[in-house]
This record gives structure tokens, sequence and C-alpha cells, in this order.
């Protein structure tokens, strides 16, 4: 069966948040492996079980982007797990791709930094990286 969603490669670092069985919270921090417009998938050192909902934390600058997914899959990896979470709208698959464009934005920033010796404001990054990429971004159409 064809994928339905192309997947983004990316490396970003998140902190999964989620209820157990016993009620009480845990978080987790984890790194994606790729981002798609139905959701990501990431690699943690907790097992989770298909159905469950996680609050998936990414921070970009000490500014949190925070929404609930549920969890697709889970499997063994190395010594942790990968999971595939989903979004119920895509509206917030769509903000957490823009999320990881930002994440992709501030890596480039700082690769011209310790590559070229430039110092780029956040701007300056955007519209770089736009210029390089938003074609890619937009034929993906996500």
């Amino acid at each position: 069966m064809p994928r339905r969603f192309i997947r983004h490669p990316a490396s970003i670092p998140i902190q999964l948040d989620y209820s157990s069985r016993s009620e009480q919270s845990e978080q987790h921090c984890g790194t994606t492996r790729d981002v798609s417009a139905g959701g990501l998938s990431c690699f943690s050192d907790k097992l989770l079980s298909p159905g469950d909902f996680v609050e998936v934390c990414i921070t970009i600058e000490d500014k949190p982007f925070k929404t609930i997914g549920h969890v697709i899959w889970c499997r063994r990896d190395n010594d942790g797990f990968l999971i595939g979470i989903g979004f119920s709208d895509m509206a917030t698959a769509y903000a957490v791709r823009m999320v990881e464009q930002v994440c992709h934005i501030e890596e480039y920033r700082q690769k011209v930094k310790s590559e070229q010796g430039r110092e780029l404001n956040a701007e300056e990054a955007a519209v770089e990286w736009i210029n390089s990429h938003a074609a890619e971004f937009h034929q993906n159409g996500h």
C-alpha cells in the first residue's frame, strides 16, 4: 500500500508527556526521525501502546509548541523504541511541519555562523532558508 503522506527527515529534540495506566504523568525526551502531514515518528526510551495519547512538546528558543497526538505504532529500535504519532487534524500536522522548518532555519543559522563566520538574525536566516527550500516545502503540499 503506498504511503498517504510524504515523510520529511528531521532530527528535532522533542518531549513526550503521557499518562500511564496509573494516571501519573510521565515525561520522556526523544528525537524525531521524520515528520509528515499525518504525524511524526520519533525515538524514545519508553514503550508506548497504540491508541495512547501523548502531548508532544517542541521547544524553539525557549518557546514551546505543544499539541496532542496519539500513538499509531511502536516498535523496538536498538536500545529504545521508534514511535509513530498521528494527529487528529491536518491543521495540527501542518503546524508541526512548520515548527520543523523553524528548527531547520535555526540549524542553518548556526551552520552559516560556524562554516562562514556570518552572523544572521532569525529573519535573515529565514529568508535565505526559504529562498533555498520553499519550493521543496510547497511542492510536497505539506
